[in-house]
């Protein structure tokens, strides 16, 4: 087949598809919930769940992930190992601990667990909208995509963090992995964070974990959830925090104009683009492109979802209907491991599914 047929048969296909409403299959499901008890010692608080079936038989696969996304693993496999041999060094408090926890809970070699845990920052590729409709209520929709699809739908889980028994925070994570993707501060704010392409990241990764002040992206986020008590400390903690990698922060408050996406180098922001209803922007949609640059032909999430929320409309907006829009071809492709969709504002509005099977 020609390569101008190939693209004609996609798109004829991409059009049968997308007509169709994207609604949530039959073999959707939501993750698992856990509580992860806030007042426990960090290594123990994660033993519940990845002592579990399937969690305990499948997260030792993490090691086959990781070999998997190494252009030299063993180079640099040797270097992971290390850092897990002096991890209070490199990781703060109280991730270390919960790391070594994990570890034991499973008896798996500490080294495994830490590199699962740092390289899944910068690998993901994923799909966020933040948006304010018509009452000027905001919200948050997000894909997580990944590679090792099928084991990493097996591990996904819904976790309250509670201190007190009140939950402080929640995300969606996958078990033995326990920094944030996703995650919302009850009636204050949410954030998701996508991965950006700003050179080769395993070489970005070595740099940045030898900068001892340069903190993984999914503990960043855990620690805003944590710690900031509005949106504007919330933005500015995630963009102005030196981070192991580059990272699109997309975060949503309460209040009307409470979206942005924050375009982050590792030290610094490169763009804070923030919604704009005076001129129209109720929304805005990043994948894992520069949103200033076109993204490229073969990888182009943003315009289908652009369409999508265009033809929906700021009066339709529901949790119904994001959903449906992140369920819709090739925003919602082979690699999507779950779809979330909340609002700080109303908090229980947050929901997560498992997204089995492939559309394509």
């Amino acid at each position: 087949m020609t390569s101008k047929m190939a693209v004609k048969t996609w798109l004829v296909f991409l059009v049968a598809v997308t007509s169709v409403t994207g609604i949530l299959s039959s073999f959707d499901s939501p993750p698992e919930k856990f509580v992860v008890n806030l007042d426990l010692p960090a290594d123990q608080r994660w033993t519940h769940v990845v002592t579990k079936q399937p969690y305990v038989d499948l997260i030792p696969k993490f090691r086959q992930v990781i070999g998997g996304m190494l252009p030299e693993p063993e180079v640099l496999l040797p270097l992971v190992e290390a850092i897990a041999a002096d991890l209070d060094s490199y990781i703060k408090s109280p991730y270390a601990q919960e790391m070594r926890g994990i570890a034991k809970s499973l008896n798996m070699n500490l080294g495994d667990i830490v590199g699962a845990n740092l390289l899944y920052d910068v690998s993901a590729f994923c799909t966020s909208i933040v948006m304010q409709d018509d009452k000027n209520m905001i919200w948050h929709a997000r894909n997580l995509d990944f590679s090792f699809t099928d084991l990493l739908r097996n591990i996904t889980v819904f976790i309250d963090f509670q201190r007190n028994n009140q939950t402080v925070y929640s995300g969606v994570t996958y078990a033995g992995y326990i920094g944030l993707m996703t995650g919302q501060r009850p009636k204050v704010f949410t954030i998701t964070a996508d991965e950006r392409d700003d050179g080769s990241f395993w070489m970005n990764f070595l740099v940045g974990i030898l900068q001892r002040d340069a903190v993984p992206v999914s503990f960043l986020i855990r620690d805003t959830l944590e710690e900031s008590t509005n949106y504007q400390a919330a933005v500015n903690k995630l963009a102005y925090s030196i981070t192991m990698a580059s990272v699109y922060h997309i975060v949503a408050g309460v209040n009307p104009g409470e979206g942005v996406i924050i375009t982050k180098g590792r030290e610094e922001p490169v763009d804070i683009w923030p919604l704009n209803l005076s001129k129209n922007r109720w929304f805005e949609v990043e994948t894992n492109y520069d949103h200033w640059n076109s993204p490229p032909p073969d990888d182009d999430r943003r315009d289908p979802a652009i369409k999508a929320m265009t033809n929906l409309g700021q009066k339709n907006i529901s949790k119904a209907t994001l959903f449906n829009v992140m369920s819709t071809v090739p925003i919602r492709n082979n690699h999507t491991t779950y779809s979330v969709v909340m609002s700080a504002a109303q908090p229980q509005i947050m929901q997560a599914w498992i997204r089995h099977g492939d559309v394509y």
